[in-house]
């Protein structure tokens, strides 16, 4: 059982967590390229070289066995064009996630790989949710999915047995509950605090902080049912012999595919 923490410490601990790095410039450039329909992949590669780790994964990815096609790789762009724009987007996106993760916060490592494996799968199905109904740009959808359990950063960071208490209670009840329940207060609101210290644009840090309230006047609020929706798909629990469960597994399991390969790419799991 884990031991109730004040409030206030835990709204203390979200204060005070430094910025990542490579939530500044960088990743500022890398978005607007990735958000400009008309960028190329010259544009994304002129901002990506600056970075020589996420260059370097780039090409080493490029070399994989599931892209090589028998010539080994060394230009960064032409690894680019060997795995494809839309999925250079997704790996970037993670890897700039990950390496001021890594680099800044002293997470266990089974706690980063459930907090990010869980935060990958949310955005793979946000935007193909996205892209089938023409709401929002998957991009940004894909970004702020990353982005929406921040929040549970804190929690780890400050409540050692956070993790196992995540375990205890999956499938049985709703996390923000219990969060509230035994610490006054929940990850969409350490993660709300996270995003306005960090200067995230305000449509993510809204999205942090609701993605898992009722949307009442929200219902109009593109961005934020996506991620939702997404966020429910993966948490909710169904009768194992319905059609619906039959359906969606079915639809977890692709998506799983894909989530697994990009752990892989990041060399986690």
């Amino acid at each position: 059982m884990t031991n109730a923490m004040p409030r206030e410490q835990l709204i203390n601990r979200a204060s005070e967590i430094k910025v990542i790095p490579t939530l500044g410039g960088v990743v500022d450039k890398v978005f607007t390229v990735l958000g400009n329909n008309n960028s190329s992949f010259n544009d994304l590669s002129d901002v990506v070289k600056y970075d020589q780790a996420i260059s370097s994964k780039i090409i080493s990815i490029a070399n994989s066995a599931y892209y090589s096609r028998g010539i080994e790789i060394f230009n960064l762009q032409r690894a680019m064009l060997t795995i494809g724009f839309e999925e250079v987007r997704s790996i970037v996106s993670c890897l700039l996630l990950m390496e001021g993760m890594i680099k800044m916060l002293k997470l266990k490592e089974a706690d980063l790989l459930a907090l990010w494996k869980h935060s990958v799968e949310v955005a793979y199905a946000a935007r193909i949710l996205s892209e089938h109904l023409l709401v929002e740009d998957p991009q940004k959808v894909y970004t702020a999915s990353l982005l929406h359990d921040i929040g549970k950063i804190v929690f780890y960071l400050a409540v050692p047995d956070y993790g196992e208490m995540l375990r205890e209670i999956k499938n049985t009840a709703d996390t923000v509950t219990v969060e509230r329940e035994r610490f006054g207060i929940d990850h969409q609101e350490t993660g709300y605090i996270i995003a306005v210290k960090w200067k995230f644009p305000h449509d993510f840090a809204r999205v942090i902080r609701r993605h898992h309230g009722d949307l009442g006047d929200n219902q109009q609020d593109g961005l934020l049912r996506l991620v939702n929706a997404s966020d429910r798909f993966f948490t909710r629990t169904l009768n194992s012999h319905s059609k619906e469960a039959f359906i969606l597994d079915k639809e977890r399991n692709a998506i799983a595919f894909e989530v697994e390969k990009i752990m892989k790419f990041l060399q986690l799991g």
